[in-house]
């Protein structure tokens, strides 16, 4: 997806985790993930009509749509947005590029910080990677 390609350039670290999006984005893209569509004013309802004004909003619709996230269809005098990808899918590819990022950076240190990571996990997860892994081995045999 084209977002991924010019959005993980300004991935930075926003409440202990990584994000591709400002303040307020963050707050818009929940909302419409959440409610799975949304109008300027319906946004805007949301977040508090005194808080932000219409045009605020309305850019930071834009903008979420010009980085190719959402996608919008024309209703009445504005445009209902919608998500291009799930926040499942977002954080699963924001996480996949963290990770490659400090893998392919050092090893070592991605090596070690899995270690204390391990220790967190489940059974069941601990199950799921061990298969990952084994199949990975396999496959490049």
């Amino acid at each position: 997806m084209e977002f991924f390609k010019k959005a993980f350039k300004a991935l930075r670290f926003n409440k202990n985790k990584p994000t591709v999006f400002g303040e307020l984005e963050e707050k818009v893209i929940n909302i419409i993930w959440e409610k799975k569509s949304g109008t300027v004013s319906e946004v805007r309802e949301i977040l508090g009509k005194e808080k932000f004004a219409h045009t605020t909003i309305m850019t930071i619709l834009d903008r979420l749509y010009k980085k190719g996230i959402l996608k919008r269809e024309k209703e009445g005098k504005g445009y209902r947005y919608f998500p291009l990808i799930t926040k499942e899918e977002f954080e699963r590819e924001v996480a996949k590029k963290v990770i490659k990022d400090i893998v392919k950076g050092k090893p070592d240190v991605a090596i070690a910080a899995f270690e204390g990571v391990l220790e967190e996990l489940s059974q069941e997860e601990i199950k799921k990677l061990k298969h990952l892994i084994q199949q990975k081995v396999k496959d490049e045999e």
